[in-house]
């Protein structure tokens, strides 16, 4: 592959972006450039069609790009942690990667040994980015309470397409929905009472916010039209409000 080669990928799928979507898990899932791993993502897949080749993107390409380029913790995250737990704030990191590696940069935040990564829990390998129902096999891994919950989400965010992208918002990722019962240990009324913090409202954000959760966008410098929206209109609390004095939230 050459540089231009690579150049002109990324361009096509910023171009399209978002109403072509993330389709690592088959399905289109997110942004086709909702952040840099994304990006290059599609872009290999765009590649890898135009040359009409048949090997597919192996999994382990995702761990790999986030061991080789990882991303900077936000200037004010560690204060934001901080600040949180003070207030008897719990906070649950849910994410695609996995424990070793989330509680790796957690240690890398905050250092070796700080009590503070000990009062963060982390829940991996959630696979936001699939679209799924709940596991079949395993019955007993969400109560019959929460499954029809889940069952009541719609297969997608309102009753039309989204002008901006003119697909699908899906929001029934099974995955996601069982990593998120196991944070509120089965209790989804705590819902009301738990904010959900996401850089992508498609991926992090949409089915939370469907289930009744409170969300807040996380900003971006290249936010598409569709998040620049949502973040006005879907964002249902400031995360500097969690810690004027109030009770505890997830």
């Amino acid at each position: 592959m050459t540089s231009s080669e690579w150049r002109e990928a990324q361009a096509i799928v910023r171009q399209r972006s978002p109403k072509a979507g993330w389709t690592a898990g088959g399905c289109p899932s997110a942004p086709a450039a909702g952040d840099p791993y994304v990006l290059a993502d599609e872009a290999a897949r765009l590649i890898l069609r135009r040359r009409a080749a048949k090997t597919p993107v192996p999994p382990t390409i995702h761990t790999q790009a986030y061991e080789a380029a990882l991303a900077p913790w936000r200037e004010e995250a560690r204060d934001t942690f901080s600040q949180l737990v003070d207030h008897g704030v719990g906070l649950h990191f849910v994410s695609n990667s996995s424990t070793t590696f989330i509680s790796r940069r957690l240690r890398d935040l905050f250092g070796d040994g700080h009590p503070m990564t000990a009062k963060i829990s982390v829940h991996s390998d959630a696979g936001k980015f699939r679209i799924c129902e709940l596991n079949w096999d395993d019955p007993a891994a969400v109560s019959v309470q929460a499954k029809r919950r889940f069952q009541s989400l719609p297969v997608a965010y309102g009753e039309k397409l989204l002008t901006e992208i003119e697909r699908p918002v899906y929001l029934r990722r099974g995955a996601y929905f069982e990593a998120i019962n196991r944070v509120l240990d089965g209790d989804f009324g705590a819902l009301t009472n738990t904010v959900f913090c996401g850089d992508t409202w498609e991926m992090d954000l949409a089915m939370p916010y469907a289930l009744g959760a409170r969300v807040h966008l996380l900003d971006r410098a290249a936010l598409g039209g569709m998040q620049r929206r949502s973040s006005i209109e879907q964002s249902s609390i400031q995360i500097t409000g969690l810690t004027s004095p109030c009770s505890p939230a997830r």
